[in-house]
């Protein structure tokens, strides 16, 4: 199994992931270019121009990176 993962840059990025109940990572970069996972999340329940709201949680759009989760089978 092989996991990719698409970053959610634009409102229609954030549309998407939520319509299809695509699980989403919350990331934070650190200052020396470091991913870390601020939590494995789950679905989108909400979001506006400014948050996201993954996992009843609030999370500032502008200060974490949000993954789009992609599972695929590789034989």
């Amino acid at each position: 199994m092989s996991t990719t993962y698409k970053v959610l840059e634009s409102d229609k990025d954030f549309f998407t992931a939520s319509i299809a109940q695509k699980r989403v990572h919350v990331v934070q970069i650190t200052e020396d270019g470091l991913d870390s996972i601020i939590d494995y999340g789950g679905p989108i329940q909400k979001y506006t121009p400014d948050t996201v709201k993954i996992a009843d949680t609030y999370y500032m759009r502008k200060e974490f990176e949000f993954r789009a989760v992609r599972i695929s089978k590789t034989r």
